[in-house]
């Protein structure tokens, strides 16, 4: 009977110890789940298939609640959840409250700058600022996070040191850091690595040719093995602004921005440099004849002077842009109907590029005619009006993703030469960047 009790207790001891290391096993598959259910949905989410992402995210936290899981993957699959609600669903509380679980999780993480915008900084900053972090949302210095003293004056010509350091609870994660970096004199965003320097710290440097103009710009960025972003100081949208003294000729450039660095008036890059953009419209327009016109067909008849349509044409546009606002190209307008064609060159300007909405100013000349549609007293006729022009306009435009946008675009066309006349365009098309 003793013999039977002791086989008894060893065999619920066995049982006992046995219960907690299957839980266990159970939560690290439940955090690899989770972390492969994260990479899943940046797929997703990257080839625009945001109701699968969208599901992936969904069963990543019901695993989380589930197995009660605070990792930062789980933090990172919040962040990534508030992205979804914003660009898709365009709620904004939702995504303040996903943002704010994932800093509560996790108080590191941070948005990607690959895919982060002006109005998703602002709410993850409505975030931060709910779990008391109002800076952490800007990658700026934070406890226990990364330490930077920034550097507000430097002399033009000489360069410039940078160091970090990288508090214990991330310096597990960090794998590469890189320094990103504008001069006034320089349209292009620098980038260097920061190279592992004493104890938990990373050092890089500016070098001297950049610290010329009125100032510079910088921020910072740590990556992760799988190059993701887990901190930084400052951001493109809101950089580290530098005094550069003692440049004789800082007076002929521009003080930058926080939103200069990023190469927009108020998104970070979130746009997409484009070099070469290739613009493909339908317009139609009205001009103003003089009694120098000439009917095609009718040559002998009276035109009576005024307003005139020239009712449809096509419009392609190939520009090749030197910086991210100054732009030169070629332009072809072709009236298919009756035919007519008129080609010349153009510069551009781009004025305004916020979250989306740009405005591009453009002045432009060059040969060809425009045929005006008139009414000669019972029968129609056309007119051809050149041989030469000079055009002023301005094109608004709204950008459904990096690669293609909408374009609106008003423009002047004085056409000179033994017909002249004042006309007007209005053509509506798509961008397509490259």
């Amino acid at each position: 009977m003793r013999r039977v009790v002791l086989m008894a207790a060893c065999a619920l001891a066995a049982s006992g110890a046995a219960q907690p290391a299957s839980a266990q096993r159970t939560r690290y598959q439940a955090e690899a789940e989770i972390e492969r259910l994260l990479e899943d949905a940046r797929s997703y989410y990257d080839n625009l298939e945001l109701d699968l992402a969208d599901r992936s995210l969904e069963r990543a936290i019901r695993l989380g609640e589930r197995f009660e899981v605070k990792t930062r993957a789980l933090a990172e699959v919040y962040l990534q959840r508030g992205v979804l609600a914003h660009v898709r669903d365009k709620n904004e509380n939702a995504a303040v409250e996903d943002f704010t679980e994932a800093l509560r999780i996790d108080p590191s993480v941070r948005l990607d700058p690959l895919i982060s915008t002006p109005s998703l900084d602002r709410l993850f900053d409505r975030a931060t600022q709910s779990v008391g972090g109002a800076s952490a949302g800007r990658g700026e210095q934070s406890s226990g996070d990364i330490v930077h003293d920034p550097i507000r004056r430097a002399r033009s010509g000489e360069k410039l040191p940078i160091t970090i350091e990288i508090g214990p609870s991330l310096n597990r994660d960090v794998f590469r850091v890189f320094l990103f970096f504008r001069s006034a004199r320089n349209d292009q965003v620098q980038k260097v690595e920061m190279l592992p320097a004493s104890g938990h710290s990373f050092a890089g440097e500016i070098p001297g040719r950049f610290v010329a103009g009125s100032s510079l710009s910088y921020y910072i960025v740590a990556e992760d093995r799988l190059q993701r972003p887990v901190g930084g100081v400052a951001s493109a949208r809101d950089p580290i602004v530098v005094q550069v003294t003692g440049d004789a000729l800082a007076g002929l450039d521009e003080m930058p921005t926080g939103s200069s660095l990023g190469g927009g008036d108020d998104d970070d890059g979130g746009g997409k440099r484009h070099f070469v953009t290739l613009t493909l419209s339908v317009g139609t327009g009205v001009g103003f004849i003089t009694d120098r016109a000439t009917p095609q067909n009718q040559k002998s008849a009276n035109i009576r002077p005024g307003a005139a349509l020239a009712p449809f044409h096509t419009l392609v546009e190939l520009d090749f842009w030197a910086t991210e606002r100054f732009g030169l190209g070629a332009y072809g307008r072709i009236q298919i109907v009756e035919f007519a064609h008129l080609e010349g060159g153009r510069l551009k300007f781009k004025a305004l590029d916020a979250d989306g909405h740009a405005l591009v100013l453009r002045v432009g000349g060059g040969v060809g005619r425009v045929r005006h549609l008139v009414d000669l007293g019972g029968f129609l006729d056309t007119t051809l009006e050149g041989p030469y022009h000079y055009t002023l306009g301005a094109s608004y435009q709204y950008a459904f993703n990096d690669t293609l946008s909408l374009a609106i675009t008003p423009d002047f066309v004085h056409l000179i030469g033994d017909s002249p006349s004042f006309h007007f365009d209005l053509n509506a098309g798509l961008v397509i960047g490259f």
